[in-house]
């Protein structure tokens, strides 16, 4: 992270920021935002686009991207609900007629 004093030149240093967001791997997906979308990682150089954009590897990229998100969201559920359900336990039955204790 950057952090600078005199905080007057922010806005030149969004569109980086950005780029290096979009452009980074995350967690639950395994793949940049930038490569869900485009079905490429994003170049630092755009004026030079790759050759391989024709609409069928394009596609064809996509929907492998499309794949992996959902695999790594899957994975990040899995997880979630192995943490969130840790501690928990089985709720008890109680039919008509059982006693009960209930403190107040």
């Amino acid at each position: 992270m950057y952090v600078i004093y005199h905080q007057d030149h922010w806005h030149t240093w969004i569109p980086l920021a950005e780029f290096g967001y979009n452009n980074a791997e995350h967690s639950s997906t395994k793949q940049s935002p930038f490569l869900t979308i485009y079905g490429r990682n994003a170049s630092f150089n755009l004026i030079h686009l790759s050759e391989d954009t024709t609409s069928g590897k394009l596609s064809s990229k996509l929907q492998s991207a499309k794949q992996v998100v959902k695999e790594g969201l899957d994975s990040a559920i899995r997880q979630f609900k192995k943490y969130a359900y840790r501690n928990s336990t089985i709720p008890p039955y109680f039919q008509p007629g059982d006693k009960i204790c209930v403190n107040l």
